[in-house]
């Protein structure tokens, strides 16, 4: 017994198909969560200028959220309904993340801004 036992060499390599749809998805996704967590990183103080791209960045994934909806009734075989939970996943942490940031620091920039104005 040797290796031809275990693997055919006429039989066909099966792997998912992932359509161009399925995977600028997934970039968009990643590429949304990774500049989200550009924009929230730890810095010296609380920068203000941060606040609209990061609710820009939560609005794009809920957009892609609903993307990733549409497109499970499209798609039927396993593997690619798993990409697209891990999609809506990682689009759920950036929209949730985004939120709790812009949420936790807006009141904050609205009195320093109230203050510069009162000047």
């Amino acid at each position: 017994m040797g290796d031809d036992a275990l693997i055919r060499k006429d039989a066909p390599l099966i792997r998912p198909k992932f359509p161009f749809r399925l995977l600028s998805t997934g970039i968009l996704c990643l590429g949304v969560f990774l500049a989200s967590a550009w924009f929230a990183r730890p810095g010296g103080g609380i920068d203000c200028n941060r606040l609209a791209p990061l609710t820009v960045l939560a609005t794009i994934a809920a957009f892609l959220m609903s993307i990733c909806f549409r497109q499970m009734g499209q798609h039927k075989e396993r593997a690619q309904r798993v990409f697209l939970l891990v999609c809506l996943l990682v689009a759920a942490v950036t929209l949730f993340s985004d939120f709790r940031y812009v949420r936790r620091y807006r009141g904050i920039c609205d009195q320093v801004q109230r203050m510069q104005r009162g000047r």
